[in-house]
């Protein structure tokens, strides 16, 4: 079965007002209108007309339907829903702003309707006062004209309960926002100078960076080859360029094998791998992340070629053994950092670069390493091969290492 079309005429119409004033106080605003001026005179608009439809019996319905009776209707319930929805809007004094004018919209028209000459007002209080019957009760609730001051009260009562529940949600909400969008910002603050995961442990209530450890990392240095004859030959402002594109590079890549930046040094990046917490492949990403680089480099290269600039070199060394973690220097200049023999090894790989074909040194510990985790070196960085002539600067002992083939 249907409506009759007077009756879908009339929801129809009266969705289109509500429409218009929702859309109008836009493209009011948009003129450049003062933004809370225009919403307030809608919401005023927005609660006169829901009040109007509630109250005012539509010309289609039952014949000798009264507004008194509308007034005992759940009908009532739509306005607390106008201010559920305006809960939406996520602002409180929005949602004030319409309870209030709620609560005056619907007492106008409630006073409209009691002073209509048809009209008899009641009241609990009246109706115990005057010791009426049973009887007689309901047949004043059930009068169509009867007007009851009690409904009113509880209806106001309903708005204000409404109103102040979602006023102090709201506010709860865009507090909890705003202390969320700080500790974002604050996120994205670290972020500039920490890596990804030294950023985590400081956002976390159980890391304590502050104490220090030992355990095994993986250390990997890399340094620009030749950037002293470059430097020679540029402004400063190249330079700046040349090593935030250098750095920028090399620290994408250590971010997408999950390593730590320890620090830039110069020309030079210092990566590790095993904090602030060790994992069980620390040895393999450092491996792959290694082979990355170099990739990196490769790509960065054609993109200079086809600008007409010189190709960047580049030198890495690893080493994989026990360091020391944990935060150096003052209280207000803390760093968090790895120290101990296995740095310096890994520092020390880097320079075996110098003035041979690899662009890669790989201590034996850290391919032993990688063999232990079931891997094969030689998968991740192919062109490795073991080279027993290298000895490391400072070392009584030989260390055997592990070379890239330059045209690997």
């Amino acid at each position: 079965m249907t409506l009759p079309f007077e009756r879908s005429g009339g929801y129809l119409l009266a969705l289109l007002v509500f429409g218009l004033l929702g859309a109008l106080p836009r493209l009011l605003v948009k003129h450049g209108l003062q933004q809370k001026i225009i919403l307030a005179l809608f919401v005023l608009l927005d609660v006169s007309v829901l009040t109007f439809l509630l109250i005012v019996p539509p010309p289609f319905y039952v014949d000798d339907w009264t507004p008194q009776i509308n007034l005992r209707l759940p009908n009532f319930l739509y306005v607390g829903i106008y201010i559920v929805g305006m809960a939406l809007s996520y602002s409180p004094w929005l949602v004030l702003l319409s309870g209030f004018m709620a609560a005056v919209a619907w007492s106008i028209g409630f006073a409209w309707v009691a002073t209509l000459p048809a009209s008899v007002l009641s009241s609990s209080r009246k109706t115990l006062d005057t010791g009426m019957s049973s009887e007689a009760v309901i047949a004043s609730f059930l009068d169509r004209n009867t007007v009851s001051l009690t409904i009113w009260y509880n209806q106001l009562l309903f708005i204000f309960l409404v109103t102040v529940m979602l006023t102090v949600t709201v506010w709860r909400s865009r507090q909890l926002v705003r202390k969320q969008v700080a500790a974002e910002r604050e996120r994205s603050n670290l972020a500039r100078y920490f890596s990804p995961n030294i950023v985590s442990a400081l956002s976390s209530d159980l890391s304590d960076l502050d104490q220090s450890s030992i355990q095994p990392a993986a250390v990997l240095f890399a340094d620009m080859v030749g950037f002293t004859a470059i430097s020679e030959k540029s402004s400063p402002n190249e330079i700046m360029v040349l090593l935030r594109a250098f750095h920028s590079r090399l620290a994408k890549v250590t971010f997408q094998h999950g390593g730590t930046v320890d620090k830039y040094i110069g020309d030079s990046i210092m990566v590790h791998f095993g904090t602030p917490e060790p994992r069980n492949d620390d040895p393999v990403r450092a491996l792959a992340c290694a082979e990355a680089m170099v990739g990196e480099i490769e790509n960065w290269n054609e993109e200079r070629k086809a600008e007409g600039l010189a190709p960047i070199q580049i030198g890495i060394g690893l080493h994989y053994g026990e360091v020391v973690v944990g935060n150096t220097g003052h209280t207000r200049r803390l760093e968090y950092t790895v120290l101990g023999d296995t740095v310096n090894i890994a520092s020390r790989l880097e320079r075996l670069t110098r003035g041979t074909p690899s662009h890669v040194m790989v201590s034996n510990d850290l391919v032993s390493a990688v063999n232990s985790r079931g891997v094969d070196p030689t998968d991740i960085m192919p062109g490795l091969y073991p080279d027993t002539s290298r000895r490391v600067r400072g070392r009584a002992a030989p260390i055997a290492v592990w070379c890239r083939a330059a045209n690997a």
